[in-house]
This record gives C-alpha cells, sequence and structure tokens, in this order.
C-alpha cells in the first residue's frame, strides 16, 4: 500500500531542466504528496521550469559547494520514514544520513539509466565511486528501474534484484484524440534528451540518403546536446533542416501531427518514453531492435525494429513513400501507449511499497 502520513523525501541533484527523468521525479513527488508530507533536495532549481510546483511539495534549494550541501542535506534529511533518491551525488547523501546523523529512514533508489559508466575507460574518481557503490548498494531497502532491460543490467552489475516501475504518460498524450488524421509525407521528426553517445548522427545521415529520393524531405530536430552547433553550423544554409528550441508539450504534439515518421536511434537508453508519446499521436516509430526497445514495439504489430544502420535508412523511406495509413499498427501503438497511465504506476508503487 502507498504509505499515508509520513515523512518522505525525493533527492535529486538537478531541478533546471524538463527532461523525462525530472518530470517523473516530479510526478512521483506530486502523487506522494496527496497524503503525504514530501520535501524535494536539490542543488540547483530554475523556477522558471517548474512554476507551480512548490504548491504541493517543499523545493529544498541549497545553494553551497556541492560538498557541504551533500552535508547539510543528510543532516536535515535524517528524520524522515522514506528517501527516494535519484542521480549521482545524492545516492551517496543518505550513507552520509545513516552513518553519521544515525537515520532509520527506508531507501529507495529509482534508477533510470544504464549506469554508463561500468562500460566506459574510467578516471581514479570514477573508479572509486564505483567501489564505494558496489559497497553501499546491497544496504539499499528498494532499487527501482524502468524496464526489464535494466533489471538485468542492475543484477548484473550489482548482484541485487530491482522492481520495475514504469513511466507514466502525460494525460496530454494519454487523452489524444485521433480521426485516422493524413500525416504531411515529406516530415521526420525527432527529439529527446540527446547526448553525444545516443546516436544523433544517425537522424542526420537517414536525411543524407533519403533528400536525393525525396526532394521535399523536412527535417525537425529538438534536444538539449553538446554537438548541436556542430549540426547547426552544418547545416545553417539548409532550409529544410530545422532546429527547434526548447518546446513545451503542446508543442511536441503539433509537431508529431505535422510529422510523418519519428525515429529514434538511440542504443543506450533503458526506456524510451517519447517512442510512447509518439505511438499516442498516431505516428509511426522506427527505432533499433535492442533489449528495452523490445519492450515498447513488436516489430511489424506496433511499428518497426531494424537490425542494421542499412535498414534503418531504408525502413524510413518505404514508411515515407507510403500512399495508405496502416490503420492496424496505428491502433495497436496506440494501445500500447495508453498502457503506461497513472493507474498502472499507482499499482506497481502499491507493490513496491
Amino acid at each position: 500500500m502507498i504509505p499515508v502520513n509520513k515523512k518522505i523525501v525525493v533527492l535529486h541533484p538537478y531541478l533546471n531542466n524538463k527532461w523525462w527523468a525530472v518530470n517523473m521525479m516530479i510526478y512521483l513527488s506530486n502523487f506522494l504528496s496527496n497524503k503525504n508530507n514530501v520535501d524535494l533536495y536539490t542543488f540547483s532549481y530554475d523556477k522558471n521550469c517548474f512554476p507551480n510546483i512548490e504548491n504541493n511539495f517543499n523545493i529544498k534549494y541549497f545553494k553551497n559547494s556541492k560538498l557541504i550541501s551533500i552535508f547539510k542535506i543528510a543532516y536535515s534529511i535524517r528524520k524522515s520514514d522514506y528517501i527516494f533518491i535519484w542521480n549521482s551525488p545524492m545516492h551517496f547523501v543518505w550513507v552520509i544520513s545513516k552513518v553519521i546523523f544515525n537515520s532509520k529512514a527506508k531507501i529507495i533508489w529509482w534508477n533510470h539509466h544504464y549506469p554508463w559508466y561500468y562500460n566506459k575507460k574510467t578516471n581514479v574518481y570514477i573508479k572509486i565511486k564505483k567501489y564505494i557503490e558496489k559497497c553501499i548498494i546491497k544496504s539499499i531497502d528498494i532499487i527501482i528501474v524502468n524496464s526489464l532491460y535494466l533489471q538485468k543490467v542492475i543484477k548484473d552489475i550489482y548482484k541485487i534484484n530491482s522492481k520495475i516501475l514504469h513511466p507514466v504518460l502525460d494525460d496530454k498524450f494519454l487523452n489524444y484524440k485521433s480521426n485516422k488524421k493524413l500525416f504531411i509525407s515529406n516530415t521526420i521528426f525527432s527529439y529527446g534528451r540527446w547526448s553525444k553517445w545516443k546516436n544523433l548522427e544517425m537522424i542526420f545521415n537517414t536525411y543524407e540518403n533519403l533528400k536525393e529520393r525525396l526532394p521535399n524531405l523536412i527535417l525537425k530536430v529538438w534536444w538539449d546536446w553538446i554537438e548541436l552547433n556542430k549540426f547547426k553550423n552544418k547545416y545553417k544554409n539548409e532550409d529544410n533542416v530545422k532546429f527547434l528550441w526548447t518546446i513545451d508539450k503542446n508543442e511536441i504534439i503539433k509537431n508529431l501531427e505535422n510529422s510523418s515518421l519519428f525515429l529514434f536511434p538511440s542504443k543506450i537508453d533503458s526506456f524510451g518514453l517519447v517512442i510512447l508519446e509518439s505511438m499516442s499521436i498516431w505516428l509511426p516509430v522506427i527505432s533499433y531492435n535492442i533489449n528495452w526497445a523490445k519492450e515498447i514495439i513488436k516489430n511489424g504489430f506496433n511499428w518497426y525494429l531494424v537490425d542494421s544502420d542499412f535498414e534503418f535508412i531504408e525502413k524510413s523511406y518505404s514508411i515515407l513513400i507510403s500512399s495508405s495509413l496502416k490503420n492496424k499498427l496505428y491502433l495497436w501503438s496506440v494501445k500500447t501507449a495508453k498502457q503506461f497511465w497513472n493507474q498502472t504506476f499507482n499499482k506497481q508503487l502499491s507493490k513496491i511499497f
């Protein structure tokens, strides 16, 4: 059962962007605050990103140096009943609270992405971090993950079991209505929290390969990415490549509506919420045939999984030139998306507690 009248703390280092993991953290905090006292602790807080969240729960914003803030937070949360930890270094804060300040709180770590530093060449700092992580991980009461794939990863790396809590689609996507609209036949779209490891080059490779065969092809891309300027400079004189700035959910839906294909090239995510958002707007999706993607997409049933870059491009072309709507695929993709709603979240979270 969901706890009632408890003191619950949520820890996240950055509350200054609208990335999907941050949105889910806020959703969780709102959900728990209905019957509990919830405090969210952070090192960075932008009120312009989240103007109304303080109406539902308390924001504890620590402006000191990170090291000083870690100890201040650890002391402040010592009397909590439950502590939800998010990204590093927040999963070390509870250790200090437990060891130094004698906290008795139940610890829940919601892990929402593959711990990339276990696969990369690392420096001394990362090696120490990995060692400490493996020492403390078994003292955490519950680890939550967002997919079966990440559940297996956590088991392989940390030798510990975890429980699944799927993310929730926003109501704007869940309640979207469509009358078998005709999609614009020449626009491909991609958006997300992209990083240099997420294979964004494949979006532009697809565009380059198709623009000769489809002269009016338009590419729209929105993301927060370190290599943005490189591609902006490359395509600065090309009107058919459009780089979007910060957009809200309504603008995302509008762009999905005015597109004919959504491309998701990442091979390192643990769950593709943007895929479900695209499905809910009746937009065809192409992703690689890997681990977590297979939990959402059933190839040829509710859109497509591909095994190679060549197939990624050719499948994109075949969808773009198709003149008929694949009604059965659209319907099944929408049904898939609507499984990720608040009632499912409620049931999963109740089982976890």
